[in-house]
C-alpha cells in the first residue's frame, strides 16, 4: 500500500496496515539480507523509523500510556539495529569529504583515513556488535502482531492533524534551539523533527498530494543536510579521540579537521535557509491549513462512495 494513509478507507485500519507493513518489511529484510547485510540493516532501520514516526502522528488517538509502551519497545529495537551504524557511515563521510575538497589536501590523506575507518568498521561487524539478527526479527514480528491491539477505535483525522501539528511545533522549537546554540545534540534533535515532518506529510499526502509532497520533500532535504552535518561531527570526534593510521607519510589531521569545520559551516548555512521557510508558519496556522486539506479530501472521498 506504500507509506501513506488512505483517505477513502477506514482510518484505524489504514494506520494498522501501514504500521504492520513497515515492521514486517524490516523483519523480512533482516531475515534474508541477501548479499548485502549492511544494506539490510540500513533498510530495516529506515522501516523502523517510519513506524515510530507513524506512532507519533497517531499519538493523540492512542493515548499517552499505549503510545509510551509501544514507543519504548520500538526504541529498544532501533538501538540494537544502530550498533554498527557509526562505524560504517564514517567511511562514506570521508569519501564525500574528499570529493568536496578535491585538490585541497593530498588524496593519500583521505585514503589513509578511509582505510583505517574501514578496518574499524569490519572489526565492529566481526566482533558481534550488532545484536543477534534472529532475535531482532522475532521482536519486530511481535511488534507487528501487537499493532492489532493499538487502541485506535476512536481515531479520526482530527486526531492525526493534532499529531502532525505537535510534530511541526516541536520541529520549529528544535530549529530555534539549534540556531541559538548549534551543538551536535541540538542539531541532531532538529534533524529528527525534520524527518518527522517529512514522514507525516507523506502519510497525509492524499489530503493534497502536490502540496504535501513538495513540502515534505523539502523537509527531507533538510534532514539530509543535518544528517551530513551529524556524520561530519562524528568524524571530527573520532579524529580527536585518536586513530591508528596505516604506516606511511604523516597525515595532516589538523587540515582534515579544518575541512570538516568548513564543510559543516556550509551545510548549516543551507539548513538555516531551508528551516526558515519550512517553519515559516505558526503551528496554529499549520493546523488550520492541514485541517482544511483533510476535510476537503474526506468530503471528496465520501462524495465518490456508492449510494
Amino acid at each position: 500500500m506504500g507509506y501513506r494513509l488512505s483517505i477513502a478507507d477506514d482510518l484505524p485500519a489504514s494506520v494498522r496496515a501501514t504500521a504492520r507493513e513497515q515492521l514486517e518489511r524490516a523483519a523480512a529484510r533482516l531475515e534474508d539480507p541477501g548479499t548485502d547485510p549492511i544494506g539490510a540493516l540500513h533498510d530495516a532501520r529506515k522501516s523502523l523509523k517510519r513506524t515510530r514516526s507513524l506512532l507519533r502522528l497517531a499519538r493523540p488517538a492512542l493515548g499517552r500510556k499505549a503510545y509510551a509502551a509501544e514507543n519504548d519497545a520500538l526504541r529498544e529495537i532501533a538501538l540494537a539495529l544502530s550498533d554498527t551504524r557509526d562505524a560504517d557511515v564514517l567511511v562514506e563521510t570521508v569519501q564525500l569529504l574528499a570529493k568536496r575538497f578535491v585538490g585541497q589536501l593530498p588524496i593519500a590523506d583521505f585514503e589513509a583515513l578511509r582505510d583505517a575507518l574501514e578496518r574499524e568498521s569490519q572489526a565492529s561487524r566481526e566482533g558481534g556488535a550488532t545484536a543477534d539478527r534472529q532475535a531482532l526479527v522475532e521482536r519486530l514480528r511481535a511488534a507487528a502482531a501487537r499493532v492489532d491491539q493499538w487502541p485506535l477505535e476512536g481515531a479520526d483525522w482530527d486526531a492525526l492533524r493534532e499529531g502532525a501539528t505537535r510534530g511541526y511545533a516541536r520541529g520549529g522549537s528544535a530549529f530555534e534551539a539549534a540556531l541559538e546554540q548549534p551543538t551536535v545534540e541540538r542539531l541532531h534533535a532538529w534533524r529528527k523533527r525534520a524527518k518527522d515532518l517529512w514522514y507525516h506529510e507523506r502519510l497525509l499526502s492524499e489530503a493534497w498530494p502536490a502540496v504535501l509532497h513538495a513540502h515534505g520533500e523539502e523537509a527531507h532535504a533538510l534532514a539530509e543536510l543535518l544528517g551530513d552535518d551529524h556524520d561530519l561531527a562524528l568524524l571530527r570526534a573520532r579524529l580527536e579521540q585518536g586513530i591508528e593510521l596505516p604506516v606511511g607519510p604523516a597525515v595532516d589531521l589538523d587540515a582534515l579537521e579544518r575541512l570538516i569545520d568548513e564543510r559543516r559551516g556550509e551545510l548549516l548555512e543551507q539548513a538555516e535557509r531551508l528551516g526558515r521557510r519550512l517553519y515559516a508558519e505558526r503551528p496554529k496556522a499549520f493546523r488550520r491549513r492541514l485541517g482544511r486539506y483533510l476535510r476537503a479530501a474526506v468530503r471528496e472521498a465520501r462524495a465518490g462512495e456508492p449510494a
